[in-house]
């Protein structure tokens, strides 16, 4: 899943538009999240974490995922991170 599809899953499963979302992470106004779903910001943890549990998906898991893609080096630090969690 890429930042575009998880901030509209966001959206669809919270029912909140882009607006509501920005409002909710502390943005004035949605330019930010539009920036970051267009690839031209990247989003930070705490707006990783916020929009999965919007999402309704485990936050860590796509924490995990989007800095897997972002640090391929450190792939197993999250690896493990996600094994620790499934005990």
């Amino acid at each position: 899943m890429d930042i575009r599809e998880l901030i509209a899953l966001a959206s669809i499963r919270s029912g909140k538009k882009k607006r509501e979302l920005a409002t909710e992470m502390g943005h004035a106004d949605e330019s930010r999240v539009s920036k970051i779903g267009a690839g031209r910001l990247k989003a930070n943890a705490s707006e990783l974490i916020y929009l999965a549990k919007q999402a309704k998906l485990d936050p860590i898991e796509v924490l995990a995922s989007f800095e897997r893609e972002q640090h391929p080096e450190l792939a197993s630090v999250w690896d493990e991170l996600l094994s620790v969690q499934a005990l």
